[in-house]
């Protein structure tokens, strides 16, 4: 499982967040129909932090969300509950790997010549890999 999977399985399993925005409008990369109100993920840099003799790693992956979004409030309240989901949390992916920590790095908010609101938030992700299975 990615990053990014586990990104999203958290976003559905999360009643709150996905009563705002249903998780099949948040995708990975660019947003295909385009119909707002829609979240996209995109990963921005990834680096491995150390990795031990026995195979295991540590990674760390900025990844950007953005919301975009017709109405300020509305937009406002999708990010806050993104946030509040993701910011200093720490959550199991499968196989055994682990974001052993994931933090918001930076936000914003800006609203096109469309009148489109567009609300970014960067997170850094600490990702613990296990060591591959014999």
């Amino acid at each position: 499982m990615s990053l990014e999977q586990a990104i999203h399985r958290r976003w559905a399993a999360d009643a709150a967040l996905a009563a705002l925005l249903p998780p099949e409008r948040f995708t990975t990369g660019r947003a295909s129909a385009g119909l707002l109100p829609y979240a996209t993920l995109a990963r921005r840099s990834n680096r491995a932090a150390w990795r031990t003799a026995a195979g295991d790693r540590l990674d760390e992956t900025e990844v950007a969300i953005h919301v975009w979004h017709e109405d300020y409030d509305a937009g406002r309240a999708i990010a806050g509950r993104v946030e509040a989901l993701f910011d200093r949390a720490a959550f199991d992916m499968e196989g055994g790997a682990r974001v052993v920590q994931m933090r918001r790095l930076d936000d914003d908010a800006a609203q096109g010549p469309d009148g489109v609101w567009r609300f970014t938030l960067v997170f850094l992700a600490q990702v613990h890999w296990p060591p591959p299975a014999p």
